[in-house]
């Protein structure tokens, strides 16, 4: 990782963070790969990189998604793209630059670049800093850094926006195949709870904000801590899935699966609440001497919400804003 390489993503990933906010102000999109001037990114290295080899022998890889948190996540990311799998794996990359900016609306911006050789190593400092970029607009214009400030404090953002949609109509459908698993298996069918089910719609738009299935949450906790405000934390299970387009896919699929048709057969369970955001598929059941709020088939709807989600520990993540269907 060289240091001139690494500060030609950073600025990269500046521009991408402009050129999405300003998108989202209705101007029009540039053609992918390309800078706010027109340039291609090989240029944007050949200013910032001096190096012996020539142009085309550049390859990088350019991510202009938002809410990926840690580096981690964007190499998943990035390595399932298949430009990405030749860079990560080519025997001619020797050097490699990283660059994260965090924009003011909360959201990082990634840029990886690969080169095959390089002879500017040298000393990569740790940490944040606050910084201003001028954007190159005009042809021949240089993007470049005209205020750098080390931050003394963590700039990670504690919480992070998703805004997508709350399937209660999948969820119902969901529940009444649950239901009859359970009936043939002489199990006693599960309430479907209002409240465990928007448990399982917030834990379904988490995972969409970070795009990985995983039963960890931001905050480092198991998925089932979402319902310990209300359940006995003794007897809780959570059941994962995306990608599936129906709750009859993702139902014969976690029946497939032993421990996920576990869950769904657990005879001492008593509610279950199910969520689906945007392809993201989550059962949350429990038992405890409870009040249940059963939803019922006129519940059947799909909401667009925006979702807080939090990082920080003890964190609860929550809807903040929503447009019910007509």
């Amino acid at each position: 990782m060289e240091t001139c390489l690494t500060d030609a993503a950073m600025l990269r990933a500046a521009e991408i963070a402009y050129r999405k906010e300003v998108e989202q102000e209705g101007e029009t999109s540039v053609a992918p790969g390309k800078r706010p001037n027109g340039d291609g990114n090989r240029v944007l290295i050949a200013e910032r990189y001096f190096t012996n080899q020539q142009p085309t022998s550049y390859e990088y890889i350019q991510n202009a998604e938002d809410h990926f948190i840690d580096i981690g996540s964007v190499v998943k990311a990035l390595k399932s793209k298949s430009n990405g799998t030749s860079a990560f794996y080519s025997t001619s990359m020797r050097v490699i630059g990283c660059g994260a900016f965090l924009s003011e609306s909360g959201h990082y911006y990634w840029v990886l670049f690969f080169l095959p050789s390089g002879n500017k190593q040298s000393y990569i400092p740790t940490g944040q800093s606050v910084v201003t970029v001028r954007i190159g607009l005009n042809s021949g214009d240089h993007t470049a850094t005209v205020a750098h400030v080390k931050s003394e404090t963590d700039l990670s953002p504690t919480s992070f926006e998703v805004a997508g949609h709350f399937n209660y109509d999948n969820a119902i459908k969901v529940a009444e195949i649950v239901n009859k698993e359970r009936s043939a298996k002489g199990l006693k069918p599960l309430i479907m709870d209002s409240t465990l089910t928007e448990m399982a719609m917030i834990r379904a738009a988490e995972m969409k904000g970070i795009r990985k299935l995983t039963h960890t949450r931001l905050n480092g906790e198991s998925g089932t801590t979402i319902m310990y405000s209300e359940f006995d934390w003794s007897n809780l299970g959570e059941n994962i899935a995306c990608g599936q387009t129906s709750a009859a896919e993702v139902m014969s699929q976690w029946m497939d699966s032993p421990g996920h048709r576990s869950n769904i057969l657990r005879g001492c369970y008593m509610f279950i609440g199910v969520g689906e955001c945007d392809g993201y598929w989550v059962q949350l059941f429990a038992r405890a001497n409870y009040k249940a709020h059963a939803l019922k088939k006129s519940d059947a709807r799909t909401d667009e919400v925006v979702v807080q989600v939090t990082i920080e520990e003890n964190g609860r993540s929550k809807v903040v804003k929503r447009k019910r269907a007509e």
